[in-house]
């Protein structure tokens, strides 16, 4: 059994992994010349080392049980290219510091909205007046973080 602790360092390493790789991607869209179609290449890699990790794992079975899943559940690929995209485009233009702080702003406020009414399947945790205190804080320091 994992511990939480080491949930929360490979949440942590995510968060790391999203920082460099969301600006390397704005670079392939600078290269090329096409944030749009720099997405191919991204969504093209990312599939086969899926099928290479799945197969590696064991899973790739669970596929089957595809059709058990809600027909929305799949409408997060949209969700995907639309964030890859975003950061593609907008990295370039607004820098990655004020991306990053944007992006952890407004997930914050969403997770917190989606945790208080359990969407999604999400573990519901109602939001608190700690919790607002520390989403209110992250804002104003996204609001510090990208004035210029």
């Amino acid at each position: 059994m994992t511990g939480p602790v080491v949930l929360l360092f490979a949440a942590f390493g995510v968060g790391v992994l999203m920082a460099v790789y969301l600006p390397v991607q704005a670079q392939l869209g600078r290269a090329i010349g096409s944030p749009l179609a720099a997405n191919i290449p991204f969504f093209v890699v990312g599939l086969v080392a899926s099928i290479v990790l799945a197969a590696a794992a064991g899973r790739l079975g669970a596929l089957s049980r595809l059709r058990d899943a809600p027909p929305w559940a799949l409408a997060a690929g949209i969700g995907a290219a639309a964030m890859i995209i975003g950061s593609t485009a907008l990295i370039p233009r607004i820098g990655a510091q004020q991306y990053f702080v944007l992006l952890v702003a407004g997930q914050l406020l969403t997770g917190a909205l989606i945790a208080h009414y359990g969407a999604f399947g999400s573990a519901r945790l109602p939001v608190t007046p700690a919790n607002l205190a520390g989403i209110a804080l992250v804002v104003a320091g996204a609001w510090l973080a990208t004035r210029r």
